[in-house]
């Protein structure tokens, strides 16, 4: 009986728990974020597409031009590759300007991937080396990232 018993209370402690864990996960997804930071200079390197999507999302969640930020996605590794090659990025990249966000893809990634530079979206800055010029980036002031 005794066993029984805290193996319902078990069972019920857990469920609650993740109950509680996955509204807490789509009561914040998609709404306005406040940044708290002094800086308003931001910039994030990233080098796959799902964080190429999170960053969007967050981008858009800041509300860059309401709030006098600047943001700059700073694009390396295979995403350099992915975001000339498949079209269905184009919402991602349209969504990052629209929210306000500047982007930048590295050269040198494209290099070494034998990426066709000629298909690259007219909207996104080319750089000559990502690591560069997010070393620039930091010296301008911004607060930095790679994700």
């Amino acid at each position: 009986m005794k066993a029984n018993f805290l193996s319902t209370i078990i069972l019920l402690s857990v469920l609650i728990f993740t109950s509680n864990y996955s509204n807490a996960q789509t009561q914040t997804f998609g709404n306005k974020v406040e940044y708290k930071g002094a800086k308003k200079k931001l910039a994030v390197m990233i080098s796959d597409v799902k964080r190429f999507n999170t960053t969007v999302e967050t981008v858009e969640s800041l509300k860059l031009k309401e709030n006098g930020l600047t943001f700059e996605i700073v694009i390396v590794g295979m995403l350099a590759k992915e975001i000339v090659e498949n079209k269905e990025l184009l919402e991602l990249i349209d969504r990052a300007e629209k929210s306000g966000a500047h982007l930048v893809i590295c050269e040198y990634a494209l290099d070494i991937l034998k990426v066709d530079k000629s298909k690259l979206d007219k909207r996104i800055t080319i750089t000559p080396n990502a690591l560069i010029y997010m070393f620039e980036l930091n010296d301008k002031g911004y607060n930095t990232l790679v994700y």
